[in-house]
């Protein structure tokens, strides 16, 4: 993780966008799941997606260890279960980010918890949940202390964004448009 956090969360979309978290601040929140289905770099176009790969729980603390930044965007979804999902039409679109709203977390194959569109690892990442308490559980393991401690329950509310560094946590505008957060704190 690096030396701040921008975030914020749209309820209705059961979406979280945040600058400062990378896919190995993901590693303890996956612990449960099989694995995840993963899509690096270009989404691919309708006719022909970008290709999707099964890793399986002990395949991610290796990936965590790659230079996802190097990849541009990647998306990934993760599955439960000990076998890897079949890698169907409903899951690449997903991947790709061309799926229905209601199919962007609860996806049947996987059974997943979590859907991430991330670009430059680390500095922006769109991540739909399926349960805001698996959100929040992520979020309370994610954040280290030394940031600053957002409160949870605002966060759930979807009301604010919040910017935290060197242990203070503060309000901010809710936009995609992570470079404009970023040119003014940074």
């Amino acid at each position: 993780m690096r030396h701040y956090l921008y975030l914020w969360h749209d309820p209705a979309e059961r979406m979280l966008v945040a600058s400062g978290i990378e896919f190995k601040d993901f590693i303890p929140a996956l612990g449960e799941a099989g694995g995840i289905v993963l899509r690096k770099g270009s989404a691919g176009t309708p006719r022909k997606p970008a290709p999707c790969q099964a890793l399986a729980q002990q395949q991610l603390p290796a990936l965590a260890q790659e230079d996802l930044y190097a990849c541009g965007s990647h998306a990934w979804a993760d599955w439960r279960g000990a076998a890897p999902p079949p890698l169907d039409g409903d899951v690449a679109a997903a991947l790709a980010y061309r799926a229905a709203p209601s199919q962007r977390t609860g996806l049947a194959p996987l059974q997943n918890r979590f859907l991430a569109f991330a670009h430059d690892d680390g500095w922006y990442l769109k991540l739909f949940y399926a349960a805001w308490d698996d959100a929040a559980a992520f979020l309370a393991g994610a954040i280290p202390p030394a940031l600053g401690t957002p409160d949870l329950a605002a966060l759930a509310q979807g009301s604010d964004g919040y910017w935290l560094q060197d242990g203070a946590v503060h309000v901010e505008l809710k936009t995609h448009d992570i470079d404009s957060v970023l040119n003014r704190r940074l």
